[in-house]
């Protein structure tokens, strides 16, 4: 089974560099909550690479390993899950944390 902590660090900070992404891309397409999945297609998870992971393509940890395809291009992410309900990240106005996809006042 995937799980966040029996990544090694460089695929840890991957999934928190993901994590934070998919709350930066919540900003700019207002939803009423972060949508956090764990099946991915290869071509978001390439997008989310370039743009927040300084990777021009998706992790060969992710897309070479068949125990995490689930279909044709779709792939199984289950530690952004699990990180997410770890996760503490300011809001914006200084005075509420985001805990996984909670919010609450500070």
């Amino acid at each position: 089974m995937h799980t966040f902590n029996n990544l090694k660090p460089k695929q840890q900070e991957y999934i928190q560099r993901f994590y934070i992404g998919l709350v930066e891309e919540q900003k700019e397409t207002p939803a009423s909550d972060i949508e956090i999945q764990v099946e991915y297609t290869r071509a978001y998870l390439r997008y989310m690479s370039s743009k927040y992971c300084d990777m021009e393509w998706a992790p060969a940890w992710i897309v070479k390993d068949k125990s995490r395809q689930v279909g044709v291009g779709i792939y199984s992410l289950p530690e952004v899950v699990e990180f997410s309900k770890q996760a503490e990240l300011p809001a914006d106005d200084g005075e509420t944390i985001i805990v996984g996809t909670s919010v609450v006042s500070a």
